[in-house]
């Protein structure tokens, strides 16, 4: 069986990679595999933010709709579910990952299946420790910070370069049995965006550290004047920079386990475009499922396969996808991107109760619950989506509603069931 390696590049948005017609050569590393591999240019995330996204990633099914990023509920839906690290577990993989991300971690459940898990959450002081609990616990503004500062001088999490943590990925290679299940999560494409001083193409140490710090003293609102949003878009594409970098040297490094690989972001991220930065529930602001956030880059490299799809493939069919190139059968509720055929795929998310749904199609998109009206945008004639044309096409904006008619139906049923459930263990 083939070895595999599993990249996810955290915030990276399919329209900043130059294999995905981007002005700027931000990925000279991953536009190589793009050649000689196996493109997506219609992957769509599998929900908004890293938790919701990668669950959907490893369990093949969408994560249950919640407004909070409440750890419980994940630890215990991971429960529930089959993941693909347990599945190549089964199948005889050595299974390991190194995640700096606390939103994918082992405090909410990721760890399941992986016989190694680095994600860095061990080892922490008491002190530490309760400031982690009250962000996530209690959203306490002030241990935000306290945590931020702390990880900002220790140079973790999000402020943990992938170099510093290299040599980690390389040792635990060398020392496993083969075959093995790879999975790393970069967070130097995560705000705060900041590159090394040798991968600063466009952006200097004094504008790179200027920009985040002006957008995070604007509370993450729309407030940049466009210079500013210029200099914090200079600062991310260096970001995306270096993490190519990481792709290229970890291909070099691992050359003689002639492993596949899957490269692809968890989410993308907003500047701007529709009114918010980053992920868009920033600091209470609102969900939003517009381009920027959830159309993501997509490549399967040394597998064997090569070309460009166009049609929509959600990152829901990760774990079918592996199992089919390794040639076992799927054991998840997802197709394979290989087999997938679809003609829309579907993304959701909630803000305070209410349930917003898109469905993307190759040239279209719906998206209903995100304004007082729904929206339908021609991605072929408007791909920045700027001008609703919902009263145009009656016809097609109501065979979506029907299609997310059924699926808040379903997801209605599946979370009465487990309400039910959780009552009768109390």
């Amino acid at each position: 069986m083939r070895n595999i390696v599993l990249v996810t590049l955290d915030s990276v948005r399919a329209d900043h990679c130059s294999f995905m017609g981007y002005h700027r050569e931000t990925t000279p590393t991953l536009d190589k595999m793009a050649r000689e591999g196996l493109v997506f240019e219609n992957a769509i995330a599998a929900g908004v933010g890293t938790p919701a996204s990668m669950m959907g990633a490893f369990t093949g099914n969408f994560a249950p709709l919640a407004d909070e990023i409440n750890s419980k509920l994940w630890r215990e839906e991971f429960k529930r579910r089959k993941t693909l690290a347990q599945v190549l577990s089964k199948l005889g993989y050595s299974t390991g990952a190194v995640v700096p991300n606390t939103f994918a971690s082992s405090y909410f459940g990721f760890n399941k299946g992986f016989q190694y898990f680095q994600d860095f959450l061990g080892g922490k002081t008491k002190f530490y420790e309760r400031i982690f609990e009250r962000v996530f616990r209690k959203n306490g503004k002030t241990a935000f910070f306290i945590r931020n500062l702390m990880n900002f001088v220790l140079k973790r999490e999000v402020f943990t370069p992938w170099e510093k943590y290299y040599e980690e990925i390389t040792d635990w290679v060398e020392k496993t049995k083969e075959p093995f299940f790879l999975w790393i999560l970069l967070m130097d494409t995560h705000f705060p965006y900041l590159a090394p001083r040798k991968f600063r193409k466009r952006s200097s140490f004094l504008s790179m550290y200027c920009s985040n710090w002006k957008l995070q003293s604007v509370n993450f609102e729309n407030r940049l004047i466009e210079r500013e949003r210029q200099k914090l878009i200079d600062a991310y594409d260096d970001s995306i920079r270096y993490a190519d970098e990481f792709v290229k040297r970890l291909i070099k490094d691992l050359k003689d386990y002639d492993p596949i690989y899957i490269i692809h972001s968890d989410h993308g991220e907003g500047f701007g475009e529709h009114g918010f930065y980053m992920h868009g529930f920033i600091r209470n602001k609102a969900v939003c499922l517009y381009e920027e956030l959830i159309h993501i880059p997509l490549i399967i490299y040394n597998a064997d396969i090569m070309g460009r799809i166009k049609e929509p493939v959600s990152l829901l069919g990760l774990s079918p996808t592996i199992l089919e190139i390794i040639d076992k059968n799927n054991e998840f509720p997802s197709k394979s991107f290989l087999r997938s055929g679809n003609e829309w795929v579907m993304v959701g998310a909630v803000e305070n109760g209410r349930i917003k749904i898109a469905i993307r199609m190759k040239n279209w998109k719906f998206i209903t619950g995100q304004k007082d009206v729904d929206e339908l945008y021609n991605l072929k004639s408007d791909p920045h989506e700027q001008e609703n044309v919902i009263n145009e096409y009656p016809e097609l904006a109501k065979e979506m509603r029907r299609i997310v008619e059924i699926h808040v139906k379903q997801e209605m049923e599946k979370r009465k069931i487990r309400e039910r459930i959780s009552r009768i263990k109390l």
